[in-house]
C-alpha cells in the first residue's frame, strides 16, 4: 500500500541543533513594557505570560552570559559575557530575534591581547554611549562598535571594575580599592589620571542610584550612602552580601540567604515549601501592583504569585553541570551536580535532586525496564525509576563502595567495577539481587570506564591500561571468571579517558594520544590484544596523520550507522566514519552551538537520530543522520511529507540496518539512490544531475542488505 505519511517525533530537520540547557542562573532582569527578560549563564528567558527563549543555538553569538542591559530609548538588548564577547541584540521579541540578523557581535575585546581578565561585569548607558566593566578595563561602545578601551587606577596598571553607575552627571566605578569617579564631559575620560578615587582602601562589590542617593556595598556587607560622593554613612550592615538594584523607586539588596529591599525595609528569605533552594541575585518589581520578580543563582527567573514564588524557565535539565549520559531506546539520562534528568520520547526533561549521587560518576538507563535508572557514585549505586512525569530514588546499594564502571551484559545483568575494593566486581542480577565477588586481578586496583561486548567487559586499568573481564556462564560465582590486565604494546599513553565497544564489537579508546582500537576476533584471555591507530588521509601527498593524535579524548560513542562520535578536552567535537578513516563533522565553539571545546560526554538518540553532547558548561543536541535499523520496514518514516518548496532535505527514518534506498519518479527514472546510516538515510531533493527535482509524486523502494525484506512508499514534491 502507498502511503503519504508526516512524523511529528522526527520532525526536527537532519543537520539542525536544540539546546538543553539549564536556565537556572539568573543574572540581570529586564523589565520591559509587554514582557519581562531575564539574563541567565545559558541564554534569555522571554515571559509575557508565556515562557519563550534564546540562546546560542537559536540568536546569541555564546554562552555564559554574565551580564545584561535593556535599552529602552533604542529597543536594544545588551549582553556580555565571562570570556569578553559583547552581543547588540537589536529586537526585543524572541521570535525575532531567533530568525537572525539582529545580532551584532562585538568580539574584538575578547579576541585582544591586552592583559588581564575579560569578563564582562556590568553595562552603563551614558547618552547615546555605553561603558562597560570588565575585569581589568572599562570599554566604550558606540555605534556599534567598541571604541576605547581604557583602565581607570591612578597608576595606570589594570583594574578590575565590578560595577558602574551615572549619579548627576558623574560616571562612578566600583572596584576593591575604592570608588572611581569622573565627570562623564570630561575630555580626559579615557585617561587614567583624570580619575578620582574616593572611599579608599574600600572593596566595593555593587553600586545603585535610587533617586537623589548614591548607594555602595561593601564586601564586608557595609551599605553605604551619599548624596554628594564626598560624606559616606553606614545605613546598615548585612552578611554575606551580593548586589544591589533598583526598580519601581525602591533599593534592593541580595545576600546569600535573603533578599531586602531597603527602601521598604521588607525581606524575603524562601520562595516557599517547594523550593529546597534560595539563592537570589537580581529583583525587581512590574506593574501598578507590583509584582515582584527574582534572577536567582540555583533557580533562574522567580514570580511573585497569589500562592506564592513559582519557577518561570523553559524546560530542560536540572543542572548544566552533567558528568555522564546514556541512552537506550530513545530514552537519554544526564547525572550531575546531585540530579538526574530524563529526556524521553515528548522531548521534555524530568528531573529530580537528590543528595545519593552526589559525585556521580556514571549512568545507566536499565536494559529489562527502560523506566529504571542507575547512577554510580564514589559511594554506591542509587536507583531511581520514573511514574509518569516524576523521576523517584528508590534505594542505593553497595554504600561507601566507589564505583566508577556500570555496563550490561547481554542478559541485562548490571555489572559495576569498584575501585580500591577487596571483592571489586559488583553484579545485579535480574532479579534485583547483588552479588560481589572477588577477583585477583582486579582486587584493589582503580578501575575506570567500561564497555561490554555481551559477554567481555574491558575496561580502563590504573589510568592508563586496560583490563578484561568475563564473568562465564554463571554469573553469581567466580569459579569460571577469567581475568587479564595489559597496557598498550606499541604505544605510551598517560591517560586512557574513555572506552566503547562499536557494532562490529572492536574497542575503541579515547586517550592523551588521540585514539586507539582493537579487533576482537581473537581472545584476550589467551593472547595479549595489540592496538592500531587510525590513519587518516594528510594534505602532504603520500602521507598519512594519526585521528586525533595531539587530542585528549574525553568522550566516545557510536551511533546507528557504527559511526564514531569523538569528544575532546579542548577541540569540540568529531564524527568520523565507521572506521575512523573519514571526518564527517567538527563541531566546535567557533563553527556551532557549542557551549564549551570540553566534551565530558555524548549520548546518541537510537530512535531519533539526536546527538546529545553534555560540555563543562552544558548540553547542546544535533540532530544526526543516523538512527539504530529496525527489524522490518513495517514502521518506516518520511518526512517532509509532502515536500513544499522552501524545504530542502527529506529524511526517512525507521529502516532496516543498512537499508538501500532507491527513488525514481512515476516513469521510473532513478533520481537518488544510496544506503541507509543504520536505519536513517537523507535525501536532498535533488536528482543525479545535481538539480531539484519537478513537482510530483515518486517512489522509495527499500530493501535490506540481503534483499528479501523489501517495501515502497510514495512522497510528494511540490514547486
Amino acid at each position: 500500500m502507498f502511503l503519504l505519511c508526516s512524523f511529528t517525533l522526527l520532525a526536527q530537520k537532519t543537520g539542525t541543533w536544540r539546546d538543553h540547557f539549564a536556565y537556572t542562573q539568573g543574572v540581570e532582569l529586564m523589565p520591559m513594557q509587554s514582557q519581562l527578560v531575564c539574563a541567565t549563564s545559558a541564554g534569555l528567558i522571554f515571559f509575557d505570560g508565556e515562557i519563550n527563549k534564546v540562546s546560542k543555538v537559536n540568536g546569541l553569538s555564546d554562552f555564559d552570559i554574565t551580564a545584561a542591559l535593556y535599552d529602552a530609548a533604542t529597543q536594544r538588548i545588551l549582553l556580555g559575557y565571562g570570556n569578553g564577547n559583547i552581543d547588540l541584540i537589536n529586537s526585543t521579541d524572541a521570535s525575532v530575534i531567533k530568525q537572525g540578523a539582529k545580532t551584532v557581535n562585538l568580539n574584538d575585546w575578547k579576541e585582544s591581547r591586552k592583559p588581564g581578565g575579560k569578563r564582562i561585569n556590568r553595562f552603563l548607558k551614558v547618552d547615546s554611549k555605553y561603558f562597560v566593566a570588565t575585569a581589568s578595563r572599562i570599554l566604550e561602545v558606540s555605534n556599534s562598535e567598541i571604541t576605547a578601551d581604557f583602565t581607570i587606577d591612578e597608576t595606570g596598571d589594570t583594574l578590575a571594575v565590578r560595577d558602574l553607575a551615572l549619579f548627576g552627571s558623574t560616571i562612578v566605578a566600583a572596584t576593591a580599592k575604592g570608588l572611581y569617579t569622573i565627570d562623564k564631559n570630561n575630555a580626559q575620560l579615557y585617561y587614567y589620571g583624570s580619575w578620582q578615587r574616593v572611599l579608599s582602601g574600600s572593596n566595593i562589590i555593587s553600586i545603585a542610584v535610587n533617586g537623589n542617593t548614591f548607594y555602595a556595598l561593601r564586601s564586608d556587607g557595609a551599605l553605604l550612602s551619599s548624596t554628594d560622593l564626598q560624606t559616606f554613612s553606614t545605613e546598615a550592615t548585612y552578611a554575606n552580601p551580593r548586589v544591589l538594584s533598583v526598580s519601581n523607586g525602591s533599593l534592593w539588596l541580595s545576600t546569600s540567604s535573603t533578599l531586602y529591599n531597603v527602601t521598604t525595609q521588607q525581606s524575603i528569605s524562601n520562595y516557599g515549601s517547594g523550593y529546597a533552594a534560595f539563592s537570589p541575585y537580581r529583583a525587581c518589581q512590574v506593574g501598578t501592583n507590583p509584582v515582584t520578580y527574582i534572577a536567582d543563582l540555583e533557580l533562574g527567573l522567580m514570580g511573585e504569585g497569589s500562592g506564592g514564588f513559582g519557577q518561570l524557565i523553559p524546560n530542560g535539565p536540572q543542572q548544566n553541570q552533567v558528568v555522564a549520559l546514556d541512552e537506550f531506546k530513545g530514552k537519554i539520562i544526564a547525572a550531575g551536580g546531585g540530579s538526574l534528568s530524563v529526556l524521553a520520547d515528548k522531548r521534555e526533561w524530568v528531573s529530580t535532586m537528590s543528595s545519593q549521587i552526589s559525585g556521580a560518576q556514571e549512568a545507566k538507563v536499565g536494559k529489562q525496564n527502560v523506566a529504571e535508572f542507575f547512577v554510580s557514585t564514589s559511594s554506591g549505586v542509587a536507583r531511581f525509576s520514573q511514574d509518569g512525569s516524576a523521576v523517584n530514588y528508590v534505594d542505593k546499594s553497595l554504600s561507601g563502595v566507589n564505583i566508577r564502571a556500570l555496563d550490561f551484559d547481554r542478559s541485562a545483568n548490571l555489572f559495576g567495577f569498584a575501585s580500591n575494593n577487596t571483592t571489586p566486581v559488583k553484579i545485579r542480577t535480574t532479579d534485583g539481587t547483588w552479588t560481589s565477588l572477588s577477583n585477583s586481578e582486579l582486587n584493589n586496583e582503580s578501575l575506570g570506564k567500561v564497555t561490554s561486548t555481551g559477554k567481555i567487559f574491558w575496561g580502563i586499568f590504573e589510568a592508563n591500561q586496560l583490563y578484561v573481564y568475563s564473568a562465564g556462564s554463571d554469573v553469581a560465582t567466580p569459579s569460571d571468571d577469567q581475568a587479564s590486565v595489559f597496557g598498550l604494546q606499541s604505544f605510551t599513553v598517560g591517560n586512557i579517558y574513555s572506552i566503547a565497544a562499536d557494532r562490529n564489537n572492536q574497542i575503541w579508546l579515547g586517550t592523551d594520544k588521540g585514539v586507539f582500537l582493537y579487533d576482537t576476533n581473537s581472545d584476550p584471555f589467551t593472547k595479549t590484544p595489540t592496538e592500531q591507530r587510525v590513519k587518516i588521509p594528510n594534505e602532504i601527498p603520500g602521507r598519512a596523520s594519526y585521528l586525533l593524535e595531539y587530542e585528549k579524548v574525553t568522550a566516545l560513542t557510536v551511533d546507528g550507522g557504527n559511526r564514531k562520535w569523538f569528544g575532546t578536552r579542548d577541540a569540540g567535537a568529531f564524527l568520523q566514519s565507521p572506521d575512523g578513516h573519514d571526518e564527517v563533522h567538527a563541531f566546535g565553539i567557533d563553527n556551532s552551538p557549542l557551549p564549551s571545546n570540553n566534551v565530558v560526554d555524548i549520548a546518541v538518540n537510537s530512535v531519533t537520530g539526536e546527538v546529545i553532547f553534555a560540555t563543562d558548561k552544558g548540553m547542546v543536541g544535533f540532530y544526526g543522520e543516523a538512527t539504530t535499523g529496525r527489524e522490518s520496514f513495517s514502521n518506516v518514516k518520511i518526512f517532509p511529507n509532502p515536500v513544499r518548496p522552501e524545504m530542502q532535505q527529506v529524511t526517512i527514518a525507521n529502516l532496516m540496518e543498512d537499508a538501500s534506498v532507491r527513488i525514481t519518479d512515476m516513469s521510473g527514472n532513478l533520481v537518488f539512490y544510496g544506503t541507509a546510516s543504520g536505519g536513517t538515510i537523507t535525501w536532498n531533493t535533488r536528482n543525479l544531475n545535481g538539480n531539484r527535482v519537478a513537482s510530483g509524486v515518486y517512489l522509495i523502494f527499500f530493501a535490506d542488505s540481503s534483499g528479501e525484506e523489501t517495501q515502497v512508499e510514495k512522497l510528494l514534491v511540490m514547486n
